[in-house]
């Protein structure tokens, strides 16, 4: 008898977690990309980033330097061809407004966030633009 009884609690408690994490799942867990728009300024002088498989760091890539709105302060680097509409000129500041899709299931090899060019809010020339510089962080 005690020991169907143990089997029984066990049984109830093992139900209830299988349950308790499905439901939790399915709060939190979304499956569908997340669009919005967002100002996003880039820096008239161009960023330096390395390739994911570049551990030494012996192949440097000019790209982009930009900052968006909702992450003031956090400079990041972008490809220049990561802005979907858009053809960075070097020398030039931008303040954009572009489409930023943060994608639920992307693939292994890019980037799990694609950018559209909305429209280009200004577009200020800058004289003294200096070599791209390193940073510190990376996207």
């Amino acid at each position: 008898m005690k020991t169907m009884k143990i089997w029984r609690i066990a049984f109830a408690m093992l139900a209830a977690f299988f349950l308790a994490s499905c439901s939790l799942d399915d709060e939190n867990y979304s499956d569908k990309d997340i669009t919005n728009e967002i100002n996003m300024i880039v820096s008239a002088e161009p960023g330096v980033m390395y390739d994911l498989f570049d551990s030494m760091r012996e192949h440097p890539i000019e790209c982009m330097h930009v900052m968006t709105d909702d992450e003031p302060g956090r400079w990041q680097n972008l490809h220049f061809s990561d802005i979907k509409g858009f053809t960075y000129e070097r020398g030039h500041e931008y303040e954009l407004r572009v489409k930023r899709t943060i994608l639920a299931n992307p693939p292994q090899d890019a980037s799990d966030r694609t950018y559209e060019l909305v429209r280009i809010l200004a577009d200020r020339k800058v004289e003294d633009v200096a070599e791209p510089v390193e940073e510190r962080q990376y996207r």
